[in-house]
């Protein structure tokens, strides 16, 4: 059986990450957001392996995941740059991105 529980808190863990980023955009604050976006990615593809999901939750778990494949990707790209934990580190978003699923959460508390 799944663990929706670990998926919903961690999601939320993510978020509060963010929310700290927002505040001081820099590569500690950033470093919140990546381990907690880890553990959703694992949770989310979990999700895929052993689960029967409506269309609906199927394509909205597949969105979220190209959405932090994309984060990811920039992630590492930017971490290069990084010479300590208090330099900026700022997103851009990508021309192509997939856009985080903010009703994610109401769609998998359905």
């Amino acid at each position: 059986m799944f663990n929706y529980t670990a998926l919903i808190n961690n999601i939320k863990r993510s978020e509060q990450a963010y929310q700290v980023y927002c505040k001081n955009k820099n590569y500690h604050n950033a470093l919140h957001i990546f381990h907690a976006n880890e553990i959703v990615y694992d949770e989310l593809n979990s999700l895929l392996k052993t689960q029967t999901l409506s269309n609906e939750l199927l394509k909205e778990t597949s969105l979220y995941l190209f959405h932090l494949e994309d984060w990811f990707l920039q992630f590492s790209i930017l971490e290069k740059t990084v010479n300590n934990p208090e330099q900026d580190f700022s997103f851009l978003a990508l021309k192509d991105g997939i856009p985080y699923p903010s009703h994610f959460l109401e769609l998998v508390n359905k």
